[in-house]
């Protein structure tokens, strides 16, 4: 039998996974390498996306159409020979970026609302490259995010979308295009920076190299995807003023608006939504995922069956113990890059409360930390935008545990809803690619054929009322300890 759908291509943080999509919106096939953001390079990422696409064995499938999605903030060089400038970012990249940050970065954030911090986000590392390296920058022929780069590779177009685009800091949000005025002040070559095209927008076909090394069809074609969270929102059908949660290594939480919000305050993010005159605006609870992942191989665990069972069996508030791995209550500023320690695993604070806690105590107290990051960040959003809500969709590697999502209702107080197909991300993606192949006449036919709910988790009030307290409790500790 034939398999009909749409290929998604999503390069995460912590891997690479491919998908044939149904147009009901099922997954029928996937398959997952993993590998390290912290390590990434395009060098050895580009055969594991091979071997993640080959290993799904889709030979006679009938393919419609490929869409691409990945982490957001990571950006590649390309030359003129295809090829990837190469460069390593260092105490001198980081001196330079600070400076950058300090001339540029208030009015970076309030066009495209992200801080240009230094060695990680491109308003940062491209006018240190300029200055101290401009070799590379002349041979560079296109700045591209990292699905774009992914698609380039597929097709040898160079294209970006709004919502990948932003994470640089060189955008301007409200215009739907590159804030030419700070790239020309930064002195920078406007050649570099793609053209902006629209999401689900044709960019090229698969070509004959390609064919040869994934097994994909010669002249497949490739849609325009977009930024990992985004495409979770649209796969939960998130509408505007509704508010959701991507739970992966880390956990976005977004709300879609009609208008850019900027936060007087400038903590959270501003983002392009994939439909045109939507916006995003984002808080992020920090590494949540990433924790419980290093519970289960620091402490032995079969896998997250018997991590959760375990944790399960230990009561509210987890006798004490309360954990401090990366999860955070979101500030995107200056202040919190300096200052906030808790941004990578493990740290040295990492538990307060109790005495050689046991296994079953530290995994239970992740997962209330991993829940109170997301309350706070939530209260975060309710506070810029004015909004109130009345439930989070919520989908990812997160969203399959039953202990963390009852937990994450219970410490809302409010409904926690997830989709039938937990990585949403993947049907976004597709639905992407559904509409820009015309299989789907609109976006809105195309979620509401592909989008599915299962659960709708409520919330105890009895716990709630508990979780309260306890969140009160860890909060404290977790300012002092990043020393907020």
């Amino acid at each position: 039998m034939v398999e009909d759908g749409f290929l998604v291509i999503d390069a995460g943080s912590g891997s690479v996974k491919t998908f044939l999509v149904n147009p009901l919106g099922v997954i029928t096939r996937q398959a997952e390498i993993d590998w390290n953001r912290e390590t990434w390079t395009a060098k050895e990422g580009w055969p594991l996306i091979v071997n993640s696409i080959k290993s799904l064995n889709i030979e006679a499938s009938n393919i419609h159409g490929i869409s691409v999605t990945s982490m957001r903030e990571e950006f590649i060089l390309i030359d003129e020979e295809d090829g990837v400038n190469q460069y390593n970012l260092s105490q001198e990249s980081n001196a330079h970026g600070e400076k950058t940050l300090k001339k540029y970065g208030a009015i970076m954030y309030d066009s495209s609302g992200h801080w240009p911090v230094p060695n990680w986000i491109a308003g940062a590392v491209l006018p240190w490259l300029n200055e101290k390296h401009h070799a590379i920058i002349q041979k560079t022929k296109s700045i591209l995010m990292l699905s774009d780069w992914v698609n380039y590779k597929l097709t040898g177009e160079a294209f970006t979308d709004a919502t990948s685009a932003c994470e640089t800091a060189l955008f301007d949000v409200r215009r739907n295009n590159w804030s030419w005025d700070i790239i020309n002040e930064l002195n920078l070559p406007s050649a570099i920076f793609p053209k902006v095209i629209s999401n689900s927008s044709r960019i090229g076909e698969i070509t004959e190299k390609i064919a040869k090394i994934t097994d994909l069809p010669r002249g497949t074609p490739v849609y325009m995807g977009g930024a990992d969270t985004q495409c979770g929102l649209l796969g939960m059908g998130v509408k505007k003023g509704e508010v959701a949660a991507v739970g992966g290594t880390t956990t976005p939480i977004q709300m879609i608006t009609d208008s850019p919000i900027f936060d007087e305050k400038r903590k959270t993010w501003t983002n392009n939504y994939l439909i045109r005159n939507k916006w995003i605006l984002e808080s992020n609870a920090g590494y949540t995922g990433s924790a419980v992942r290093w519970a289960r191989d620091e402490y032995g665990f079969e896998d997250y069956c018997q991590l959760n069972g375990e944790a399960g069996s230990i009561p509210i508030g987890s006798n004490g113990v309360f954990s401090y791995l990366g999860c955070h209550i979101f500030d995107a500023g200056p202040e919190y890059w300096a200052m906030d320690k808790l941004g990578d695993l493990p740290v040295p604070q990492i538990l307060t409360g109790k005495n050689d806690p046991n296994r079953a105590e530290v995994t239970r107290s992740i997962i209330e930390s991993n829940s109170y990051a997301v309350r706070g960040n939530l209260e975060q959003l309710k506070e810029i935008s004015g909004a109130d809500f009345e439930y989070i969709k919520f989908c990812g590697g997160n969203s399959k545990s039953d202990l963390w999502m009852q937990t994450q209702a219970d410490i809302l107080g409010i409904p926690v809803i997830i989709p039938e197909v937990r990585d949403g991300t993947a049907i976004g993606t597709a639905v992407l690619a559904s509409f820009g192949s015309g299989y789907y006449a609109s976006i809105e036919e195309a979620v509401s054929e592909m989008d599915r709910f299962r659960d709708h988790i409520s919330s105890d009030k009895k716990r709630h009322v508990e979780y309260s307290k306890q969140y009160i409790k860890w909060l404290e500790p977790r300012r002092r300890i990043s020393n907020r």
